[in-house]
């Protein structure tokens, strides 16, 4: 984790993870990867959870 993002607790450094593997499963979809695109709306739908007063993204709202 960056040292700057120390002390801010198990949400972010959750909401930190989710990111990151969120954007190694974008890569794998762009990729082609078998899987991929389920890891990318699974991953998706953990960050929406975890912030539901993000609209998403192409969403109406």
């Amino acid at each position: 984790m960056d040292k700057d993002a120390e002390g801010l607790g198990a949400d972010f450094e959750l909401w930190q993870q989710l990111t990151d593997d969120y954007e190694v499963a974008l890569g794998a979809l762009a990729r082609g990867e078998p899987g991929a695109r389920e890891r990318v709306v699974k991953l998706s739908l953990a960050l929406q959870r975890l912030h539901p007063d993000l609209s998403p993204v192409g969403g109406d709202g």
